[in-house]
C-alpha cells in the first residue's frame, strides 16, 4: 500500500463521525456590567446578511455540452437558494482556466471544478475550498449520502483491448488521449503514473493529444482512434452503464479501492478483445471541492458550507443532484480543508509544473 493510500485510509473511516452536521452557536445578550439594560434593540438591528452578494454566481466546467451542465446543476442552484435566501446564477466555462478567471475578475463568486485546478484557483484569484463534493454512480442507481465514502478518487490508464498494447511500456511511441491540460484525472495525475512507470518525458515519448473531456477521451480509445487514454474509474464506469462503452471493470464493482499489480494484470488479461482494459492505477486524488472567493464575508462563507453539509442529510435533494458534501480535514488530522489538497502540490513538483501554464 503507497504512502497516499496510508495517509487517506486512516482518516477515511472517521470521516461519517466528524461529517454529522455543523454545531449551532447562540447569541447571550449582553451582560449587564453597569446595571443598565442590555442592547437587545440594537443587536436586533445588526443585519446576519450585511455584505452578502445580492445574487450567488458559481462556475462551471462547460465540458461537451454546456446547457447539459447547466440542467444537471438546476437542482444544486435551487437548493441553495432555498438554504441562503439569495439569487443563485450559473455559468459555465469552456475551460477550467476559463471558470478560473471569471473568479479572479469576481464574474463569479464560487466555481467546482477539478481538485488541481483548485490549486490554481488559489493561486490566482484567492479561492477557499470550504467542502468536498462526493457523488454517485450511473443515474440508474438510486443515490444516498454515504457515510463510508471516500473523498478521493483514481485516474485509470487504459486501452481498448486487442490494440497491441498490453502493459504501460508498450505505449511508447503510441498514441495517447489526456482530457484537459488542467484536468487532474485526466492528464496531471495519469501523466505523474507514466512517469513514475519509467516514461521521462510522456509528451515525447508517446504522441499524445487533448481530447476535450473525459467521454470524448474514452470513446476516442474504444472508437479506435486512439490506442490508449487517461481518465478516471467513474467516466468508465459511468460510459459502461449508459452502453457507450464496453469495459472490464473490477470484479467488486467497486471504485477509489487499493489494488494490488496482480489485481489489475488478473482483470486485464481476462479481459476479451474489444472492450475497454486498466492497465495501471494512480494514486488517490482528492475529489473536487466547492470553492469560493475568499475575500466574501465570513458569516456568507459560512452559511455557504453549512448548507453544503447539511445536504448529506436531506434525501430528495442527494437523489435530485445526485451528490452531498463533506468536510474531512478533521478526521484526517489536517488544520483545514486546504491542506487536503497538498498531495497534488507534491504532483506538482514532480512535474516542474507551473499551475499558470494551465490557463
Amino acid at each position: 500500500m503507497n504512502r497516499h493510500w496510508r495517509n487517506l485510509a486512516v482518516g477515511a473511516a472517521a470521516i461519517a463521525a466528524v461529517l454529522l452536521g455543523a454545531a449551532c452557536g447562540s447569541d447571550s445578550a449582553e451582560p449587564k456590567t453597569d446595571g443598565s439594560t442590555p442592547k437587545t434593540a440594537a443587536a436586533a438591528s445588526v443585519d446576519p446578511k450585511a455584505g452578502w452578494p445580492k445574487q450567488f454566481h458559481i462556475g462551471l466546467f462547460g465540458g461537451d455540452d454546456a446547457e447539459e451542465v447547466l440542467r444537471n446543476n438546476n437542482d444544486m442552484k435551487g437548493y441553495l437558494e432555498q438554504k441562503l435566501g439569495v439569487e443563485v446564477k450559473l455559468t459555465t466555462g469552456t475551460s477550467y482556466g476559463a471558470v478560473i478567471e471569471a473568479m479572479r475578475a469576481k464574474r463569479v463568486d464560487a466555481m467546482v471544478v477539478g481538485p488541481f485546478s483548485y490549486l490554481l484557483a488559489v493561486q490566482e484569484a484567492g479561492a477557499e475550498a470550504l467542502a468536498v463534493r462526493l457523488g454517485c454512480g450511473p443515474k440508474e442507481i438510486p443515490c444516498k449520502a454515504n457515510p463510508t465514502a471516500k473523498p478521493y478518487y483514481q485516474s485509470v490508464v487504459f486501452t481498448k483491448k486487442g490494440s497491441g498494447v498490453n502493459s504501460l511500456a508498450d505505449l511508447k511511441g503510441k498514441g495517447f488521449a489526456f482530457v484537459d491540460p488542467a484536468s487532474t484525472s485526466g492528464h496531471l495525475a495519469p501523466k505523474t503514473l507514466l512517469i513514475k512507470s519509467g516514461y521521462a518525458n510522456p509528451d515525447k515519448d508517446m504522441q499524445t493529444v487533448f481530447a476535450g473531456s473525459h467521454p470524448t477521451a474514452a470513446l476516442a480509445v474504444y472508437n479506435g482512434k486512439t490506442p490508449a487514454g487517461g481518465t478516471n474509474e467513474s467516466n468508465l464506469r459511468n460510459l459502461v452503464a449508459s452502453k457507450q462503452v464496453e469495459a472490464c471493470l473490477w470484479a467488486d464493482g467497486k471504485i477509489s479501492e487499493p489494488r494490488t499489480a496482480a489485481e489489475i494484470k488478473k482483470t486485464f488479461d481476462e479481459c476479451p478483445n474489444g472492450k475497454l482494459g486498466i492497465l495501471a492505477l494512480s494514486d488517490p486524488i482528492p475529489s473536487t471541492p466547492l470553492a469560493v472567493r475568499s475575500d466574501l464575508p465570513e458569516s456568507f462563507k459560512k452559511a455557504v458550507k453549512d448548507a453544503l453539509l447539511a445536504m448529506k442529510d436531506d434525501a430528495a435533494t442527494v437523489e435530485k443532484t445526485r451528490s452531498w458534501y463533506v468536510d474531512p480535514h478533521e478526521a484526517l488530522g489536517l488544520k483545514n480543508l486546504d491542506a487536503f489538497y497538498d498531495s497534488l502540490r507534491d504532483i506538482a513538483k514532480l512535474l516542474n509544473l507551473d499551475l499558470k501554464s494551465l490557463e
